[in-house]
């Protein structure tokens, strides 16, 4: 049953989609296809990627195809996005691990801190077997179509001058959280005070000291000026995690094979530069924060083991809720 927020938000898209249409550019004849593409990534990688995905659509099909990017989440948060997909009144959009929560909790482990190894080893898991079984479950559960996919940086820990080289440094600390079980949970294990809140909340929370501390990727400290009212920086590393480029089942079922084949193009270029481009940008982001006058702290091999071994219960925590064998599968496929 959607609820009146949500209904709410099914006006505002259909109003958005609407105005899009008025304002597209007409290529020597009116726009035969309009998406709207929301997400809240404004000024990442992820971001200028799909917005290069757009104006390529727009060349390729001269015009015909055309992309509203809607950068700063105005059509809704991630969970709301993701009921107004399935039933079509928004077209694309971006996620990351909330779909995995919020739609295949079984598949929850893929948000586990500190279980991917490297790049390669997401890449592994995610084109395989794993994968596949998570895009299927999301098209079968709230018809929402994987067409592409590019790493996120590596996400970190923030706070407003605590030096944290050691989960013993977690201790009591009010941690934001995304709505994620696994990582909640992991932080609760480690000793801090994780508390879930919309991002929209986060600065003005660190700012008056309702938060100590947050985390997430450089492009997300730097790029939303979280840096302001916090000035330590440790490189954490704790979760590695894709962003999936989504479409709504409904709208793709719309399109001709032809237009179709348009999409899946643009987006597997588009998300091929994403993937080269985003671990340069986050280690030029590092010297950036440098260059703030931020503390940033580097762990050594030692010091992250320790945050590791510190989450080493999370599958007898999640037992009967994440997929039978999944964990043993991603762990194997790292070795």
């Amino acid at each position: 049953m959607i609820n009146h927020s949500i209904r709410q938000m099914r006006g505002l898209a259909f109003a958005t989609v609407a105005s899009c249409v008025a304002i597209l550019p007409v290529a020597g004849f009116a726009q035969s296809v309009v998406a709207n593409l929301n997400h809240q990534m404004t000024g990442t990688v992820i971001d200028e990627a799909v917005q290069r995905m757009a104006a390529d659509l727009d060349t390729q099909s001269d015009g015909r195809i055309g992309i509203k990017v809607h950068s700063r989440g105005e059509l809704g948060g991630e969970r709301d996005m993701f009921d107004l997909m399935q039933v079509g009144a928004i077209e694309m959009g971006v996620t990351g691990s909330v779909i995995v929560s919020a739609v295949a909790p079984e598949y929850g482990v893929l948000d586990a801190p500190y279980l991917f190894m490297s790049p390669e080893h997401l890449a592994k898991v995610m084109d395989g077997p794993i994968g596949t079984g998570l895009k299927e479950t999301l098209i079968e559960r709230k018809g929402i179509r994987i067409i592409g996919r590019m790493d996120r940086a590596p996400r970190h820990l923030s706070t407003g001058g605590k030096e944290v080289r050691s989960p013993e440094d977690l201790s009591g600390l009010k941690i934001r959280m995304r709505e994620i079980p696994a990582q909640i949970e992991a932080f609760r294990a480690l000793g801090a005070s994780p508390v879930p809140m919309a991002f929209g909340e986060v600065y003005t929370a660190l700012q008056t000291g309702v938060l100590d501390a947050q985390e997430n990727p450089l492009d997300i400290i730097m790029g939303t000026s979280l840096y302001e009212v916090q000035d330590t920086i440790t490189l954490t590393g704790h979760v590695r995690e894709v962003q999936y480029l989504v479409v709504s089942d409904i709208w793709w079922q719309s399109l001709s094979d032809a237009d179709r084949a348009l999409v899946e193009q643009a987006a597997e270029k588009a998300m091929s530069w994403g993937q080269d481009r985003v671990y340069q940008a986050d280690a030029e982001l590092v010297e950036t924060a440098k260059n703030k006058g931020l503390t940033v702290i580097e762990l050594t091999p030692e010091q992250r083991a320790s945050f590791s071994a510190g989450v080493a219960d999370l599958p007898q925590t999640f037992a009967g809720k994440w997929k039978d064998g999944l964990y043993q599968q991603i762990v194997d496929a790292g070795k």
